[in-house]
């Protein structure tokens, strides 16, 4: 499901300027990215955009893996928590969920006798379960949402990846989509991604023990360290996934927000 190939220690570009130039265990994540769901590869430029960017060697996310890592296990709680059944069926068309929700916040946006303070209040408690369980790409031009949403033993992965460039090119290879899964085999694709990132790290981080950097500043003693820390930090959350969620969302004030909303906009 996650798959990644991190670049040859030797290509990795470091930070700075020479003669100023360092490198750490952040810049030597960096590499390929991209999800595999079945027909759906997410995180896959189009042949049109590569053709457009010219100078992309490789036709998956080009970035550091730790950003990923980062936003993802950053999420790890919400996604283990169940939602209620009535929202896990909300998530099977959940643009028109979003579209009736925002259109409900500017109906009373506009209204200048109303306080428009109380409904943006309402309007995010509303969408706050679909926002904590979201996976963004900010760092990336078009970069796709993902959004995880748990119902006990399943799972619903729904991306949104269309994205158009100013010259009308589809940026991705993915159209908006979505998966289920049995969450257990869910949490079993995290663990062997986690072996298999922190299996190659290993490798990256003894080449870089050996290497002479020359101008390159590195501080090899905190490398190991930040290495060890970084892998017990995401060993941590990952068990966030295989525990009952200690976070418990208020789904009721959030259903008692939906229907009056449905009440209002029938």
């Amino acid at each position: 499901m996650i798959n990644f190939k991190l670049k040859n220690i030797d290509e990795i570009i470091p930070a700075g300027q020479d003669p100023n130039q360092t490198l750490s265990w952040f810049w030597l994540t960096d590499g390929e990215l991209w999800l595999d769901f079945k027909n759906d590869i997410i995180y896959e430029y189009s042949d049109e955009a590569i053709h457009y960017f010219g100078s992309k060697s490789t036709s998956y996310n080009d970035y550091y893996l730790v950003r990923f890592i980062e936003d993802f296990t950053e999420i790890f709680g919400k996604i283990s928590e169940n939602i209620l059944e009535r929202f896990y069926t909300l998530t099977e068309d959940l643009k028109k969920f979003k579209t009736e929700s925002k259109n409900w916040l500017d109906i009373h946006d506009i209204d200048e006798n109303e306080n428009t303070d109380f409904y943006f209040d309402e309007y995010y408690k509303l969408v706050s379960w679909i926002d904590e369980r979201k996976l963004s790409s900010g760092h990336l031009i078009g970069g796709p949402n993902l959004f995880f949403f748990r119902r006990n033993d399943k799972i619903k992965i729904i991306w949104e990846t269309e994205y158009i460039l100013e010259n009308g090119i589809s940026l991705w290879t993915a159209k908006d989509g979505f998966c289920e899964m049995n969450y257990h085999d869910f949490v079993n694709e995290i663990k062997l991604f986690g072996e298999n990132f922190f299996n190659k790290m290993d490798e990256q981080i003894a080449l870089a023990l050996s290497k002479d950097f020359k101008n390159i500043q590195i501080d090899k003693q905190r490398l190991v360290e930040e290495h060890k820390e970084r892998k017990e930090d995401f060993w941590s959350a990952f068990t966030m996934l295989t525990q009952e969620s200690n976070i418990k969302t208020n789904w009721t004030g959030i259903e008692q927000i939906y229907n009056s909303i449905k009440k209002e906009i029938r």
